[in-house]
């Protein structure tokens, strides 16, 4: 089969997204802070692996391999929250990723969250799945609520690492 060529700009784009991403990391190795390199560390390396996640749902390959590799960009998506959320605490000077209650809050809710995604295949109440041939074939994914509440959230945690950083 030939490659469509909308296939091939935005798989092309998300790995060079993803090769930007772990080309990025040399330079934090002059970051002197412990803190600030981990969390920057963690935020280039999940938002890499992030990137290759969709251009493996981009491949062609069968429906299924599309939604696993969606899938596993949910679960490696919302990590970066909490990578960005960390880096931002160590940036601006604060000890929020340091407070084991904030750590403990994070990881539970993190893995409750993960938890749903992940046996979504089961019930089906975070998305689900059909095909399409149009501009080329692909899953087509169709978010339900809780993936709203999600997103919701996250973009609001996101929201507090740019009020740190202000």
């Amino acid at each position: 089969d030939d490659v469509n060529p909308i296939q091939a700009a935005y798989a092309g784009g998300f790995g060079l997204a993803a090769i930007a991403c772990f080309a990025s990391l040399r330079g934090v190795a002059g970051i002197t802070d412990p803190d600030t390199r981990i969390g920057l560390s963690g935020l280039l390396i999940l938002s890499g692996l992030w990137a290759v996640t969709h251009v493996g749902r981009l491949l062609p390959i069968s429906p299924r391999a599309q939604a696993t590799f969606y899938l596993s960009g949910l679960v490696i998506g919302l990590a970066t929250v909490g990578a960005w959320l960390y880096f931002c605490s160590a940036y601006t000077g604060h000890d929020y990723h340091r407070q084991p209650r904030i750590r403990q809050a994070a990881v539970v809710v993190y893995l409750s969250i993960v938890g749903v995604k992940l046996t979504n295949p089961l019930h089906t109440a975070y998305f689900e799945t059909t095909t399409a041939t149009q501009p080329f074939p692909h899953v087509v994914i169709l978010l339900k609520t809780p993936h709203w509440v999600v997103t919701g959230l996250s973009y609001a945690l996101a929201m507090v690492g740019f009020y740190l950083l202000y």
